[in-house]
């Protein structure tokens, strides 16, 4: 295909409401990403869908406020089922994930959550340890 026949297949009428064309007659659809943005599953992205995201972010804050508070309150380290209070399980592992990638907590591979890097088989050797106490 030349650039002539590329310039010939769509008339550019499409600025005008061109109606006659069959490219123009298209259903217009969400591509990649785009269907993240759109919040409200309507298939378009418009401002009420930004508006929607604005508050699910003002949302996730406030639940890593209080998942941070309870992390401290537990000395450090929890489990799942002490989040479940602060919502949905869903949108609880959506914010820890995005907690995860930050570096604000760390999750263990059988579910538990910390405030600190769990340190692998480091037994005797962490440091400020003295020993375990005589009997």
């Amino acid at each position: 295909m030349t650039w002539k026949d590329v310039l010939k297949a769509h008339c550019g009428t499409e600025k005008m409401g061109c109606t006659g064309c069959p490219k123009c007659d298209m259903e217009k659809k969400l591509v990649g990403n785009q269907k993240r943005i759109d919040a409200d599953k309507d298939g378009e992205i418009t401002g009420k869908d930004f508006a929607m995201l604005r508050d699910k972010t003002k949302k996730s804050e406030g639940m890593e406020e209080k998942i941070l508070e309870e992390i401290e309150k537990e000395g450090g380290a929890l489990g799942m089922k002490n989040l479940k209070q602060f919502g949905e399980e869903a949108e609880i592992k959506r914010v820890l994930a995005e907690m995860n990638k930050e570096g604000k907590v760390f999750l263990h591979e059988n579910g538990d959550i910390y405030t600190h890097k769990p340190v692998k088989g480091m037994g005797s050797k962490m440091p400020g340890f003295k020993g375990f106490p005589k009997r």
